[in-house]
């Protein structure tokens, strides 16, 4: 690690210039104003063992994510901001998803794309740690609202497709190679202090990806290590080859989520969201599969282009979905919903490191 450079030092003498300018910075702020998170390049640092150590507690505080191959530890980056420090199992293979994923991370910078802060990775455990996005994930926020917390509202719905379909679009469009995500799904779009987007996990993705260069068995391969079922694209598990309309794919059954409030795959029947609800939309009774718990409380024409986009992304056809500049231009133009929400479109999302 560079000497004086590491992530905690970076992230101090931003508080400390933050205090000076007699400003205060929110806890679960998703960037100090007094400086880059990860230091004056903006780039993600290298961190030590010793660090990741002292930030979690000794791996003692909460644990705010866990999945087959990770667990997710609320971290203490300073006095005043926290972190989400994502810990890989140690496997031959997932060292080489958490090598993929850091070396994305480390070449993207977008608003609704979490922003890496540093790493480690002088183990064997590959260690990542991002902002924290104090909401937690879409899946939860949509599907687990219960008697205590409200139905996710029919605007921020629209504003969370639409950032999520930007961010999409800039790895699609605005990155050489292009990036495939890999994995859409709720679970992986994560929603920070304003309920605004941060597209996280890309342990599955491929950069500047060809079908053409990939063997056979390869693609075999492939076909059992990307995607979670309900969201992966058939066409994929045919043929292994990702493309981005597999990205497509996977958001349009993400939109069908938004609208109908239902998981990707139903829990009790093992259905899928696409297999039970296109039917119906395609009949144009696009009010019988909205979200109940919004009552009247929704655009129906939004509703009905946003079920008709879905559709569109989730065409048995990969050739005949749409690109998703094309659904983001969609999205714009026919949701006006979005612009009480999010505001409309920046002429660019990028943000140069």
């Amino acid at each position: 690690m560079l000497p004086g450079c590491g992530l905690l030092d970076c992230l101090r003498r931003g508080e400390r210039d933050t205090r000076d300018a007699g400003q205060t910075d929110p806890r679960v702020s998703a960037e100090p104003s007094g400086g880059s998170a990860s230091g004056k390049s903006g780039r993600a640092r290298r961190l030590e063992w010793a660090e990741v150590e002292s930030v979690t507690g000794g791996f003692s505080s909460r644990v705010i994510g866990q999945g087959g191959f990770s667990t997710v530890y609320l971290a203490s980056l300073t006095s005043s901001r926290l972190g989400a420090v994502k810990v890989q199992r140690s496997s031959e293979r997932l060292h080489r998803v958490f090598r993929q994923e850091l070396d994305v991370l480390m070449s993207v910078r977008h608003p609704h794309i979490v922003r890496l802060l540093g790493y480690c990775d002088e183990r064997e455990e590959g260690v990542l740690v991002f902002e924290y996005a104090p909401n937690g994930d879409l899946h939860e926020r949509l599907h687990r609202s219960g008697q205590r917390r409200a139905a996710l509202p029919w605007a921020r719905r629209m504003a969370v497709a639409f950032q999520v379909a930007m961010a999409l679009e800039y790895l699609h469009e605005s990155q050489d190679p292009a990036v495939i995500h890999g994995d859409v799904k709720a679970s992986n779009v994560l929603l920070d202090a304003n309920m605004d987007v941060k597209l996280c996990d890309f342990g599955f993705a491929h950069v500047g990806f060809s079908a053409a260069v990939l063997p056979a068995a390869a693609r075999a391969s492939a076909r059992h290590v990307m995607g979670s079922p309900g969201y992966v694209d058939p066409h994929f598990l045919r043929s292994g080859v990702a493309t981005k309309k597999s990205d497509v794919y996977s958001f349009g059954v993400l939109l069908l989520e938004l609208v109908t409030g239902r998981e990707a795959i139903c829990a009790d029947t093992g259905c899928r969201l696409t297999v039970t609800v296109a039917p119906v939309v395609s009949e144009g009774k696009v009010a019988d599969v909205v979200d109940r718990r919004l009552g009247d409380a929704y655009d129906r024409e939004e509703a009905v282009t946003v079920a008709a986009l879905a559709l569109q992304c989730i065409n048995a056809s990969s050739g005949l979905r749409p690109s998703m500049t094309d659904v983001v231009r969609v999205l714009q133009e026919k949701t006006s919903a979005l612009i009480s929400a999010v505001g409309p479109k920046p002429a660019s999302m990028m943000v140069v490191s």
